[in-house]
């Protein structure tokens, strides 16, 4: 039953409806009670009547659900601090001025009112929660200040609202959002009551130019001439000159004249430069253009800001299919044989040092396939090791990978971002028995800028490195008990959750000596059975060192240390100590300086992980691995393979994965599948300089690394599909003309398209047909940087779409969308107009910025939040108790008025006990004597026969008395030693004729009783 809220002072009932019943049922009771009650006396009945009305009225309240009721008083304002960089054009410092003006209008702040702080970037964070006004308000972390998103704020603002102060919102900012839609947010604010605040940052740049555009194709051919158009747009006429660069090199705009760059003249408003040029090469082309005003430090210019005079462009060029081929700086004749192969198949190859690796994601996509020839995991960061998964799920770039005593595995890989990207699991098979590995990580304090995350990212660095069944512990000192402890204790390191949770609940704390933690890892590391153990000890260097009696048991043991010095303040003592460490015990030292790259850590980690790794590499007697999996593209015409003597051992993966070559006890030496877009072949065994020393030999060598290397590729792009872009604002509408070779259009194409945005996230397209040969969709383009779309299409015949042995048409087209800099330099002026209708529609002001006249902690218009605490328990309780008086009172006969004179005779006694009980006792015994007498004397006047009523009279008196009154009359003989006078002779022959006398007599006596009576009960 719904009904609107009624309140009655302090108490709320949330359904008032059930009130109305009150006085009905009231009436009702009434009636009822007084034919029910009719036998009780009348303050009896009185009594139970009241007490019925009560319990009707309690039960009545609790089913109209009462509700104690409590308004806040005071108001908290919590502040949406703009904290992008478009900040920078209404004069910068916005933090610091908005700091001060907070501190000078909290001098107007009531009692108990609050304050907090959100700031406002391209993601919203809670720098400071509504708390007392007056507290330091410190903005730390503010995320990526390249875009502006006021929506999330405001609603991030609204979720930490409490319930113990009415609200408001305070806006700072130019109003020049980039993200979300603040008038959305504005409108949940307005339904919860929320005034919304604003305080304009206002500004306006006179002078400024904005680079907004370069204008390139999406596809082109090798050598054809392309024109390029650059797009800048100036508030007032300047000069300046414009320079363009090709994959970094400087493209002459200039002519004959001296320099490359072309010195322009700029018109208030838009203005379009074309740039004819002709593309050199094939793949990815990078075009760079930057616009540089006249004009110096001293000399003003028509610009501003520097952030927004350059834009980027890229082109795909089609041409002949590309292979990059990663080989080891240690062993760089490795692949020649490979390179020679595919460079007689017609391929364009590229070999490059792992070590010098690729530039970036734009740089990979140069190339349809990359093949690592025994590449480790260290010659790779983790931002490459991201970009070759991403090339090849969502790029669909082909990856060939082959084996070595420093690949897969052994190389470091399990656990790594390009192990997924594999068709076999690194991990070998549970069913095959291999030597163990056991790590102990001693984790000294960092004393490094951000020293804890960098110690939790290298433990959590090192457990990934680790395959499922080795071992790891980690140490460390309690800051509280003064002593070492196992935050992690040595065990199998499984799946890995409960290793990081260690690292995680990490406080890494100092000590003085790596005498006790060394020996607590030695301790440990003796009692597993495993076949390598290892310690990295990472430090500052200043522990005492251990004891040569300590690194005589270690080195007896068998357990290498590795030392990884950080923040180690170049001291020479330090340095010596924990190189002098790892010499002895057969590790490696690595040194990081205080100012160094602490990204390179966890890979150190890693490193010195793998060396506790099982012995992944199976070496025996010459055997052929067996073809498996029937009939595929990479075996086509090959019936049997020479023999190997080697490979890393791995695991089968389950899916889509297809094993075509397997070695002893069914591992996998030759797997291939489809990842995302792009295709892996992993080879486990090596290029013949190990291993596989026949096949260099075999008459098929060739064919069959052609042919495994072309299968992986991606296809080769079509010159007859165009790709064009249109810039949406935060999205780009990607265009793609398909034709064939006789210039027909392609109809009804399956696409299965990708987009990699610039922080290696992936975004699916939907292309969808809209005219003949057309098809169109839209890309989330809000981030600043280069956006890679790669968009592969499969057309089927007419009529043999599911016909398999029909072989569809398949290609690859690419192209790019860039946004050299974000939309937050492109405002001219602020957005005051936005900020003061978000203030119109949520009833809130727009303050001058005057803290003295602002009022910022105003009661005007806010909703007072009200807590509500429910009561009707407790009146039901109340009901219940006071049912049960009511039927004590009409069962049980309980006379009310003699209750009270119970009472309060109780207390009198209790009083005249404490005061003088001697006294008070002889004479209450003396006043009952008295009596006694008097009417003893008035009996013994009276007739025989009044005397013998008398008797019976007193009879009958002791006999209705109560229990109470009797129990009072010999307490009262008691104390006054009361004796029955004796009764006179009664002359029966006399009685007769004394008949008016003997019942005045008889009356008497009966009042003297009654007296007695009443003075006794008064006693």
């Amino acid at each position: 039953m719904m009904s609107l809220a009624f309140q009655v002072g302090p108490v709320q009932f949330n359904q008032p409806v059930w009130l109305v019943l009150l006085p009905i049922a009231w009436v009702l009771t009434i009636w009822i009670g007084r034919r029910t009650l009719s036998g009780m006396g009348t303050t009896l009945r009185r009594v139970s009547l009241v007490v019925r009305l009560i319990v009707i009225a309690l039960l009545v309240a609790a089913v109209a659900e009462p509700h104690f009721r409590r308004e806040a008083k005071a108001v908290a304002v919590t502040v949406l601090l703009d904290a992008s960089r478009s900040e920078q054009g209404s004069g910068g410092n916005m933090q610091k001025r908005a700091e001060e003006y907070i501190v000078a209008a909290g001098k107007g702040a009531r009692e108990g009112d609050q304050i907090g702080v959100v700031t406002a970037a391209r993601d919203a964070y809670v720098q400071a929660l509504p708390g007392p006004v007056g507290r330091p308000l410190d903005v730390q972390f503010v995320g990526a200040t390249d875009a502006t998103n006021l929506e999330q704020a405001v609603r991030l603002g609204m979720a930490v609202m409490g319930q113990e102060a009415a609200h408001r919102l305070l806006i700072i900012s130019d109003g020049n959002e980039t993200a979300g839609s603040l008038l959305s947010a504005a409108k949940a604010a307005k339904a919860a009551g929320v005034p919304i605040d604003v305080l304009p940052s206002r500004f306006k740049l006179d002078r400024e130019v904005i680079f907004d555009r370069l204008l390139v194709p999406a596809t082109a051919r090798q050598n054809e001439n392309i024109t390029l158009r650059a797009v800048i747009t100036a508030t007032r006429p300047t000069t300046g000159r414009l320079t363009l660069t090709l994959g970094g090199e400087p493209i002459d705009l200039n002519g004959d004249e001296p320099g490359v760059a072309k010195a322009v003249t700029l018109d208030a408003g838009t203005n379009v430069f074309p740039v004819p040029i002709t593309v050199p090469s094939s793949g990815p082309q990078r075009f760079e253009a930057v616009f540089e005003p006249d004009g110096t430090q001293t000399t003003a210019s028509g610009d501003t800001l520097a952030e927004n005079n350059r834009a980027l462009g890229v082109t795909f060029v089609g041409g002949d299919g590309r292979v990059l081929v990663l080989v080891s700086s240690d062993r760089p004749d490795e692949a020649d044989g490979l390179v020679a192969v595919l460079k007689a198949a017609r391929l364009t190859v590229e070999k490059r040092s792992a070590a010098s690796g690729f530039t970036g994601l734009d740089d990979l996509s140069r190339y349809e396939g990359v093949v690592m020839a025994n590449t480790s995991a260290y010659d790779f960061n983790q931002q490459q090791q991201e970009e070759l998964r991403a090339y090849v799920h969502d790029l669909g770039g082909g990856l060939l990978v082959i084996g070595g005593p420093e690949s897969f595995g052994a190389g470091g890989w399990i656990g790594s971002p390009l192990a997924d990207a594999l068709p076999i699991k690194l991990d070998p098979p549970q069913k095959r028995q291999m030597p163990r590995g056991a790590l102990a990580l001693i984790m000294h304090s960092c004393e490094i800028p951000n020293g804890n995350y960098w110690g939790r990212r290298t433990g959590e660095a090192a457990v990934d490195a680790l395959s499922a069944r080795d071992y790891i512990g980690a140490l460390e000192s309690d800051w509280t008990a003064g002593s070492a402890a196992w935050v992690l204790p040595m065990s199998e390191k499984g799946d890995g959750a409960a290793a990081k949770r260690a690292f995680r609940s990490m406080r890494f704390g100092d000590t003085q000596s790596f005498v006790q933690m060394m020996e607590m890892a030695l301790a440990a590391l003796q009692k597993i059975p495993a076949g390598q153990k290892h310690v990295i000890i990472i430090s500052d260097g200043d522990p005492a060192a251990p004891p040569d009696a300590l690194i005589q048991q270690y080195i007896a043991s068998r357990i290498s240390v590795s030392t990884v010095g950080v923040g180690m303040h170049r001291n020479p003592a330090d340095l010596a100590k924990m190189r002098r460490m790892a010499q002895l015990l057969g590790g490696n030292f690595h040194e990081i300086d205080p100012g160094g790259k602490m990204d390179s850590l966890p890979q150190i980690f890693i490193k010195e992980a793998q060396t506790v790794k099982r012995s992944l590499i199976w070496e025996g007697e010459p055997f052929s691995p067996k073809i498996v999996g029937g009939l595929v593209d990479t075996l086509r015409g090959v019936n049997a393979v020479p023999p190997i003597t080697g490979y890393v051992v791995a695991a089968e993966r389950a899916g889509l994965a297809q094993v075509v070559l397997r070695g002893t006890e069914d591992d996998p030496v030759m797997a291939q599948w489809q990842y995302g877009l792009g295709r892996v072949v992993a080879f486990t065994s090596d290029l013949g300089g190990r291993w596989a020393q026949p096949w260099p030999a075999w008459a098929q060598y060739k064919p069959f690394w052609e042919q495994v290397t072309r299968w992986a590729m991606r296809p080769a792009g079509s010159p007859n599909i165009r790709v064009t872009t249109e810039d949406l604002g935060e999205q780009t509408r990607v265009v793609v003309e398909a034709l064939d070779d006789q210039g027909d259009r392609l109809n009804f194409l399956r696409w299965d398209a990708r987009a990699v945005r610039p922080d290696l996230s992936a975004e699916t397209l939907n292309l969808r047909q809209v005219g003949p040969g057309r098809y169109e969709t839209l890309v989330d383009t809000s981030l600043a940087g280069t956006f890679t779309l790669s968009m592969g299409w499969t057309q089927f015949d007419s009529g043999t779409e599911g016909n398999v042995s029909a072989a569809p048409k398949r290609g690859n087209v690419q192209a790019a969308v860039t946004r050299p800099f974000a939309d937050e330099f492109r405002a001219l002026r602020d957005n005051a107009p936005l900020l003061e209708q978000v203030a119109k529609e949520t009833n809130g002001r727009v303050l001058t910025g005057d803290p003295a006249k602002d009022e910022l902690w105003s009661r005007a218009n806010v909703r007072v939040p009200v807590s509500l605490q429910a009561m009707w328990l407790g009146v039901a309780l109340a009901a219940i108790a006071l049912f049960l008086a009511d039927v004590a009172v009409r069962r049980v006969r309980i006379d009310v008025v003699a209750m009270a004179k119970a009472v309060r005779r109780g207390f009198g006694r209790g009083a005249a006990a404490t005061g003088q009980p001697i006294e008070n006792l002889k004479a209450a015994r003396d006043k009952a004597k008295k009596r006694m007498e008097e009417a003893a004397r008035e009996r013994g006047s009276a007739s025989p026969a009044a005397r013998a009523l008398a008797s019976e009279a007193d009879k009958r008196v002791k006999f209705e008395a109560t229990p109470d009154e009797l129990k009072a009359a010999r307490g009262a003989k008691a104390v006054t030693d009361f004796k029955p006078v004796a009764a006179p002779v009664v002359d029966k022959s006399k009685a007769t004729t004394q008949g008016e006398g003997e019942e005045q007599g008889m009356s008497r006596l009966m009042k003297a009783k009654r007296r007695a009576k009443d003075e006794i009960e008064d006693q």
